[in-house]
């Protein structure tokens, strides 16, 4: 991990701290590379994934524009910024976005790829790509129709508008919304719900959800645990395991 990406964890949620203040938390290369990593390294714990910013006051504020124009078209073809948006998107455990400022490009697609978004009132989002000639690509252009409707995605979409925090709230975009002062515990008392769940039976939620953007990955998954659990293939993985 850089010192831009903190990770904590405790016995209810891991959190991913994002730490550029002086760019408000904007993504470049070696941010997105980091945030992959620590989203990786937290598959194996069965708890909450919470993605904020350690300082008050901001999430991420877009794609770090200088960065952005540095990149090669080999660089950009590596859709960095989009295999973070599916790692998050297919997290097995819930993800929870804590917006407490602009949430505005790759920030809003980072938000878009969570399960929950509990944001303050000064909050801001939107995708203006569009304002700098440039396209939504990190799965923004299809979770926000998919959140919001495709009427209202379509008009953020093509004018590059922006939603203050209660039109984000009205469109569902904002799961739940809140003073600032009152955000952290918001976000304890989702935690506090998420633990009366089994995270066994959230996941597979997940999964079966997500069904309708990969007909086969639920089929595939189940027929594999299934297949794992037969004796027969455990005694079949053994033979191979001793060399038989």
């Amino acid at each position: 991990m850089t010192g831009t990406v903190q990770v904590t964890h405790d016995d209810r949620a891991v959190t991913i701290a994002l730490n550029r203040p002086h760019k408000r938390n904007a993504l470049d290369v070696a941010t997105s590379r980091s945030l992959a990593a620590a989203v990786d390294a937290s598959v194996d714990t069965p708890l909450p994934l919470v993605f904020r910013s350690r300082a008050p006051g901001m999430f991420v504020a877009g794609t770090d524009v200088a960065d952005l124009r540095a990149r090669s078209v080999d660089q950009s073809l590596g859709r960095i910024n989009s295999r973070l948006m599916r790692r998050v998107y297919d997290h097995p455990w819930p993800t929870i976005a804590v917006v407490d400022g602009p949430a505005l490009g790759g920030g809003c697609e980072l938000a878009l790829a969570c399960d929950f978004r509990v944001a303050s009132t000064r909050s801001l989002w939107g995708l203006p790509e569009v304002r700098l000639g440039l396209v939504p690509s990190a799965g923004g252009l299809w979770r926000l129709a998919q959140i919001v409707g495709e009427a209202l995605a379509t008009e953020l979409v093509l004018t590059g508008r922006r939603l203050e925090a209660a039109e984000a709230k009205q469109a569902g975009l904002v799961t739940t919304l809140t003073e600032p002062e009152a955000l952290d515990a918001a976000v304890a008392a989702l935690l506090d719900a998420l633990s009366g769940t089994s995270l066994a039976a959230v996941r597979l939620a997940k999964e079966a959800m997500r069904v309708r953007d990969d007909r086969n990955r639920l089929v595939d998954a189940a027929a594999q645990a299934l297949s794992l659990a037969d004796p027969d293939t455990q005694e079949r993985l053994s033979r191979v395991i001793d060399g038989s």
